[in-house]
Order: C-alpha cells, then structure tokens, then sequence
C-alpha cells in the first residue's frame, strides 16, 4: 500500500478533529466512527477545521524565495550558512532534485495536508447540524478558496507555466478532490488544474461574504483577487482586468507608509487592511541577502527599502551587503497570500498590455505616492505600451521583494521576449545558470514521494 500525501493528511487531520472533540467547551462535539473514520457532525466543527493555522495558512516558501532574482547570497558568511543546508544550498543553485533520499518536501505535504481539509469541508459542511444555511454555505466557499488558492500554488511549483498550445497534456499535480484516505497520485494537466481553479472560485463567488472575521477567512474581494492572479497567469488579460476591478470595488485599501515613519510599527497580517487572504511561508532561509539587481530598481529614499530592508551588519551571521527585513522575522513573516496591493498591480499590468498606457502609470504613481516622503516622490513616465509595462513589472518587484512572488513573475514573464533573462549564481567556486523556461523553473518532487507513489511520474531536470 502506498504512502501517500493522503495518508499524512489523514493522520494530520484526525489528530487535529480529537484536539477539538477534547478541548472544545462545547458539549456537542460527535465524532461518530465510520469505516475507521471519523465524522464531522455539527457546523461548528467545520469551523474548528478551518481554523487550523497550521495547515490553512501555509503559501510557498523557501523555495520560491530562494530561487529568485531579489536574492543573491554572496557574501562568504551568508554562504556558509547556506553550505550547512543541503536542501537550502541545491534550491539556491536550481539544482533539481532539492528534496534527496528520505528528505520531506514539507511545502508539499503540508499543501496537501490543507487540501484534504478543504475536501473534507466541501463534501460535509452543507449536510451538517447546528448551523444555518448561510453559515455553510459560507464555509463551503471558504473551502472552495483555499483549495484554488493551494491548487495554484501547487501547479506552480511544480507544473511548467501555462502555455494554451500545451497546457492540455503538460502534466501539473495530483487533482484530489475529495477526502479519501489513500489514492493514486497521478498527475493532471496544466489546463485540468486551472480549469478546476476557476470553477471552484466562480462556485464560490456568490456563497461568500463580502466581510469576513480575520484575513485567514477570504472573503469576495479575496476570491476576485485570486480570480485575477489565475486569469494574468493564462494571459487572459481583459478577464484578469475586470476580476481585478470587481475586487478593488470591494476593497482598495492602500497603506501610506509614510503613516509608519514615527513608530516603525507595521499592521501584523491579521490587522493589514492590504491582506486579503492571509498566507505565509513555512519557512525560509535567514539571513536574506538581496541582490544587486533589485537594489538597482530601490531608490534609498523609497520607504519600502527604509522599512523592508536592513544593513547586513544587523543580520546573523552578519554580512557584506543589505537583507530583507521583514515585519516579524520570526512570527508573522513575509505575507504570500491574496493582497490589495498585487491586485493593484494586476489591474495596471492588464491596463497596460491592452494599450491603456496613461490609466496603468495613473495606477503604478498612484502606489508610488504612498511609497515615498512627498519631497522625494517621482511620477514614473512612459512613451510606449511596452514601456509602461515595464514600469509595472519594476514596481511589483518593487513592492513585493522578500515574497518569492518574484519567482512567479519570472517563470511567467518568460513567455514575454522582453523580459525573458538568464539568472547567473555562484556556490564557492561554481557557476549556476538560469535560463529562460529552464526545466529548473518546474520543482521536481521529493525523490522519497516518487519512491512511495510511482505513478507520480517526476519532472525532468
């Protein structure tokens, strides 16, 4: 019998429903056994299940953050801190397999193990007791979210970027759609997995509310936001535009970081009006040197270079150079979910590829205004659809370095001549060269996973 991602799941899950069945003050909790199962009975306990932070809240992590052009760890102490880390050291040089021998893909299991919650949740919650239709319908759509949500993360790390000529028979992830203990890990195409993206979203849309109690739930601003991202990632820029308004419509609030120069004092994720959908990564590598190339694009008088970064001096081990500073280095990292600000950037992106020039810089110098003190703030300017889209792409590298959303950016911009580049580092004394839709932009699966489940056929590298 295989050991699947399922049966980590499973072990996972059923510890987290006994937590709630012995901890909950509520006398009502039933887990009924059934087949060797446990049944969930009440809403309620669909609730508890979502709030899980542990599995729900989990993005990409290291591996995106630490392939991506915004790092360069070249100074010697940061290297050999890296050269302590098998694992760290082979996602820095791109060198495919990174999880050898008996090593965990943790990013994996616990994407997965938070999918069979969803499933879980989307099979039950709209049969359970003890709660309105409202609420499970709310839940229901949650669910919904969250899987989309994990179900593009998934098929972007490990399934080749979206491409309508070969999307149908480019193989992406397992499609596990519902909570089963143990199942064969075969893997679905490019286009299979978006296509179950966009029809879990627009299933969710109507269910959900438009306000939700913390950023961990989505809410509809957090859907469109999601719709938006997956409809940029095809290239279906007008569709991406209008998600992109519909949930701006709903929620634009931007932050003037000028409002944060006399404390110093950031919103945590759970309070920043900019987070739409809460995620973070599991973890990730420290110290983070940025690299020369972004620190091109960061003006110094720019308030996210004053508050997002800090001399390497200030890091351990200390370094030659300048890290990424993030809010909470330890408890509240880098968000990598559904922000205001990214769906800002995609609707200026999707103006500008489909000729609105002067309406995409009005939205890249809208942000900008709250980026900077108003005597160092610059307009940025354009005399080309081509050139105001670079301005767009600077600025959300600008804005989002420290995420590992820049690894995305890079594996789609691919697709665009223009931005197409080859990424140069060294480990000691060797050389690691990225090319442009490199295998190495597909991440191969744990070589432990493929032994246990060989229908899940491995990436080439």
């Amino acid at each position: 019998m295989y050991k699947t991602a399922s049966t980590y799941t499973f072990k996972i899950v059923m510890i987290t429903v006994l937590t709630f069945a012995l901890f909950s003050c509520r006398k009502y909790v039933e887990n009924v056994p059934v087949q060797g199962q446990r049944v969930l009975v009440y809403t309620q306990d669909y609730r508890l299940l979502l709030n899980n932070r542990n599995n729900q809240e989990v993005g990409a992590g290291n591996t995106a953050i630490l392939s991506c052009d915004d790092v360069e760890l070249s100074d010697p102490e940061v290297q050999t801190s890296l050269a302590n880390n098998a694992t760290n050291s082979a996602i820095y040089g791109w060198k495919n397999p990174f999880y050898f021998g008996e090593t965990d893909d943790f990013d994996w299991n616990f994407m997965y193990n938070a999918i069979y919650v969803y499933n879980t949740v989307i099979k039950g919650v709209l049969e359970s007791k003890g709660g309105s239709p409202d609420q499970q319908k709310a839940l229901y759509a949650e669910a919904l979210i969250n899987r989309a949500f994990t179900f593009f993360t998934l098929t972007n790390l490990y399934g080749k970027q979206y491409d309508p000529a070969t999307a149908a028979t480019d193989p992406a992830i397992p499609l596990l759609l519902s909570p089963e203990l143990f199942v064969k890990l075969n893997r679905a195409s490019v286009r299979e997995v978006y296509d179950q993206i966009i029809k879990d979203l627009k299933e969710a849309l109507p269910l959900i509310p438009v306000v939700q109690a913390s950023t961990v739930q989505p809410n509809r601003a957090a859907a469109y936001a999601l719709l938006a991202k997956v409809y940029l990632n095809i290239r279906d820029f007008e569709a991406a535009k209008t998600a992109a308004e519909q949930s701006l419509s709903l929620n634009s609030s931007l932050y003037d970081y000028n409002t944060f120069l006399t404390t110093n004092i950031l919103p945590t994720q759970y309070t920043d009006k900019q987070v739409l959908l809460r995620k973070v990564p599991r973890s990730s590598f420290y110290p983070l040197q940025l690299s020369q190339s972004l620190l091109n694009l960061l003006d110094e008088k720019d308030l996210r270079y004053e508050l997002f970064t800090r001399p390497g001096s200030n890091f351990y081990p200390a370094f030659q150079g300048t890290g990424f500073w993030s809010r909470d280095n330890y408890n509240d990292k880098s968000p990598v979910g559904l922000t205001v600000n990214e769906t800002w950037l995609i609707r200026a992106e999707c103006l500008a590829r489909t000729g609105k020039r002067d309406e995409a810089l009005t939205m890249v110098n809208d942000l900008r205004k709250m980026r900077f003190r108003p005597a160092d703030y610059q307009a940025v300017t354009a005399t080309s659809d081509q050139e105001a889209l670079q301005r767009v792409v600077e600025e959300r590298r600008r804005e989002f370095f420290g995420t590992g959303l820049r690894w995305f950016d890079q594996k789609r911009l691919n697709k665009d001549a223009a931005f197409a580049k080859s990424v140069t580092r060294m480990i000691g004394n060797v050389t690691y060269i990225l090319e442009p839709n490199s295998n190495a932009y597909v991440f191969q699966f744990a070589e432990k996973l493929v032994a246990q489940n060989p229908e899940l056929v491995q990436n080439p590298k």
